[in-house]
């Protein structure tokens, strides 16, 4: 199992916007949902991922697991990367593990939808919209690590996660943003 978490970042996105692109192209395309409808439902998946990120974060990379082979999956996970949090290699999360994680998320998504005049293509785009929330996270993650961003919302939250890493292990859960640690007060005034 420790051979699958040595990932390139270059490999997430060249796995997931073929996946998107294929998710657009059936809820506009074969189920003929309009561009516009598209665009919203896409924009309301990105804001459910902001949601996702958060919780499997806090929930599931920093839940305490208590059997040995659980222990052992989940530092293969999460716990690796707190031990060394400069890996490059170790730093953007596996195709195929995260499509085990997608998997039941569409289908939630879609059994959501179902009183929809097109659940599937509902679903799609959906779904297409939390896929691109995922690779901002993946990718700011990673750029986080390895980068010195310009701007100053990437200084600050490179330096917003980096507190995570290294003063706050147990609050400030949002990497790509800090919304729901700001809505569930788990940021950093919560960690004082």
């Amino acid at each position: 199992l420790e051979k699958l978490t040595f990932i390139p970042w270059w490999v997430v996105p060249v796995f997931w916007i073929p996946v998107i692109a294929v998710l657009l192209a059936v809820s506009i395309g074969e189920r003929g949902l309009a561009a516009a409808r598209v665009t919203w439902l896409s924009l309301l998946g990105l804001f459910v991922w902001t949601f996702v990120e958060y919780a499997l974060h806090r929930f599931a990379f920093h839940h305490e697991v208590r059997s040995p082979f659980g222990r052992k999956l989940h530092f293969l996970a999460h716990g690796i990367h707190h031990l060394d949090p400069w890996d490059r290699m170790r730093l953007v999360f596996p195709p195929i593990p995260a499509m085990l994680i997608a998997a039941p998320i569409f289908a939630l998504l879609y059994v959501s939808v179902l009183w929809t005049a097109e659940p599937l293509g509902t679903a799609c785009a959906l779904m297409a919209g939390l896929l691109v929330g995922y690779l901002v996270y993946d990718l700011s993650h990673y750029y986080q690590h390895h980068a010195k961003p310009r701007s100053r919302l990437g200084r600050w939250l490179k330096r917003y996660h980096l507190e995570h890493h290294h003063k706050r292990p147990h609050a400030m859960y949002g990497v790509s943003n800090p919304l729901w640690d700001l809505i569930l007060g788990t940021g950093r005034a919560s960690a004082s």
